[in-house]
Order: structure tokens, then sequence, then C-alpha cells
């Protein structure tokens, strides 16, 4: 299975946006073969039973996984984008009528993307700021501050979140994925 491409970005940033959506798609592949060799591993039946678990649904619905992941990332970094080209000088027009609620489910999800994508960028700072000096003045094309990287790792930490969100709804198991998908994907 392909990663779909994303319209209306630069093609720089889309090809990066598909290395991404690859690594995925391989970090997958190698959760799922750590699962096995975790379970294999581990003395305590409980945590056996777990690992198990996480693997057999990952293996299962792993196209369900990385159709969900492909379309959060792309929608995130089409709007990271966006908004950065649009609200360069609107912040200071910004009026009470753009406050919302926020559910403290999304409040979670997004607390724990932060979590996974620090962990992630703790493996691979160089490679960050790297990236970062192409995209800034990749998106920069009016002479204003230089916008937000849109592939910063809470973006694909909350893209993968999302994706577990379909794999499983037991909370155990999303615990056993997170953070297998964490240390393989880093």
């Amino acid at each position: 299975m392909n990663p779909t491409h994303v319209t209306g970005l630069p093609t720089v940033l889309d090809c990066a946006v598909q290395r991404v959506k690859l690594a995925a798609r391989e970090a997958v592949d190698r959760a799922v073969d750590s699962l096995g060799v975790a379970a294999l591993d581990s003395s305590n039946f409980a945590r056996r039973e777990q690992l198990l678990g996480a693997q057999f649904e990952l293996s299962r619905k792993r196209p369900a996984f990385c159709s969900t992941f492909d379309s959060t990332l792309d929608s995130r970094v089409e709007r990271e984008v966006h908004t950065a080209s649009t609200t360069r000088g609107a912040l200071a027009e910004t009026g009470w009528d753009a406050l919302s609620l926020v559910d403290n489910n999304e409040m979670d999800i997004q607390v724990s993307a932060e979590r996974f994508g620090m962990q992630i960028a703790q493996g691979c700072e160089d490679q960050q700021r790297e990236l970062e000096t192409f995209i800034g003045p990749l998106l920069q094309a009016d002479g204003s501050d230089a916008p937000r990287n849109p592939l910063r790792p809470d973006v694909i930490g909350n893209a993968m979140l999302r994706s577990v969100e379909k794999v499983t709804d037991r909370d155990e198991l999303r615990k056993v994925l997170v953070a297998e998908l964490q240390r393989v994907l880093a």
C-alpha cells in the first residue's frame, strides 16, 4: 500500500511528508515483529498477553493504521502550512469569537502527542535542525517571520496516536502500542 500524496504543498515538502509516511509504515512492521519477540521474552503472563494482543491488533489492522496516519498527517501538515501562511499578521486581529472550548479527550491527545514527539525527537535532533533550515526558507515566501516546521515531532505524534486509536479501543493495548512505536520510530 503506497502512501497518498498531499496536494497544495510545495513539492519538496510533499516529498518529506511521503518519507515520513514510509518511515511510519516501516515502524509499524518493526513494531509488529518486536512485540512478538518481547512477548516471547516476557515471563509475566499478563504482560505477555498485552504484548501478544497489541501485536495481533496492529498486524490485523495495519491498513487502517496506515490510512488513518496518512490522512491525519496530511490534514495536520496542510493546516500547519496554510495557517502559517494566512495568519502571519492576523494574530493581532483575532477576536474573542475565534476562541472555543476544547474537549478533554482532545487535550489528552495533544499532551500525549507532545510527549510522543519529544521522545522521538531525542533520537533525531540533528536531522530536525537540518530540516528546519530547509523548511523555513521554503515556506517563507513573503519575507515575514519564518513559520514553524509543519513536520514537527508533535504533529507526527498526533498522527500516530490517532492511528493507534483506530487499531484498538483497549487502553492497556494502546499504551503498549504507543510505547513500542515510540521506541521503534525513534
